[in-house]
C-alpha cells in the first residue's frame, strides 16, 4: 500500500461515540441541524430576508464548528457524521423546497442528490469496515461552500448571481463526486490488502 492509501485509510480511524454529542462543534453541528426547519418555515411563508439570514447564520456555524474542533483538539468521529450529515440536510432540504416551488432547476437537484447518495453510501461502507468514519477532503469543503453559497443566492432570489453560482456549484459536485469515488476505491483497495 502506497502512502496516499494508508493516510487515506487512517482517516477512517476516529470511531463516532455518543459521548462526543457535548463537544462544542458538535454543539454547533446540531445547532444547525436545529435551525434548518426554520429556515424552511421562513422561505415557505415567504419571509425571504428572514430565512436568508438564518441560512448565513448556519453556514457559518459551519465554518465555526470546524475552526472550534481543530483548535480544541476536538476532531471526532460522532463530528465527522454529524458535520457533513447537518451540510447536507440543510442544502438539500433549501434547493428541494425551491425546486418544488419552481425556483431551481431540478437536474441540478437531482445531481447534488445523487452525489450526496452515494457518499453517504461508501461511508456507510467504509465504516461498517474499518469502524469509523472517513474525513471530508478539500473538494468536498468547496463543494459545500459552492452549494451553500447556491442556496443562499436561489432564497434571496438574486437572479444575476444565479447563473454563475449554479455553474460553479455544479463543477465542485462533480469533481468531489470523482474524488470521493477515487479516495474510496484507494480505501476498499487498501482494506482487501490487508485481508489478504
Amino acid at each position: 500500500m502506497g502512502r496516499t492509501g494508508q493516510r487515506e485509510v487512517e482517516t477512517s480511524a476516529l470511531k463516532p461515540r455518543l459521548s462526543d454529542l457535548r463537544a462544542a462543534p458538535n454543539l454547533l453541528s446540531l445547532l444547525r441541524l436545529a435551525l434548518t426547519p426554520v429556515a424552511l418555515a421562513l422561505l415557505v411563508c415567504g419571509l425571504r430576508s428572514w430565512s436568508v439570514a438564518v441560512l448565513i447564520a448556519m453556514a457559518l456555524t459551519d465554518g465555526l464548528d470546524g475552526y472550534v474542533a481543530r483548535r480544541t483538539g476536538r476532531v471526532t468521529g460522532l463530528g465527522r457524521v454529524l458535520d457533513p450529515l447537518a451540510d447536507k440536510v440543510a442544502v438539500d432540504s433549501v434547493l428541494l423546497v425551491l425546486a418544488v416551488r419552481g425556483e431551481f432547476p431540478y437536474w441540478a437537484l437531482a445531481a447534488v442528490l445523487a452525489r450526496d447518495a452515494a457518499i453517504a453510501a461508501a461511508a456507510c461502507l467504509l465504516a461498517r469496515r474499518t469502524g469509523g468514519v472517513p474525513g471530508a477532503n478539500a473538494f468536498g469543503k468547496a463543494a459545500f461552500v459552492a452549494l451553500a453559497a447556491l442556496a443562499i443566492v436561489y432564497a434571496a432570489d438574486i437572479r444575476a448571481l444565479e447563473a454563475p453560482a449554479l455553474a460553479l456549484a455544479v463543477a465542485l459536485v462533480v469533481a468531489s463526486a470523482a474524488s470521493y469515488l477515487r479516495m474510496a476505491l484507494v480505501m476498499f483497495r487498501s482494506l482487501g490488502h490487508g485481508a489478504a
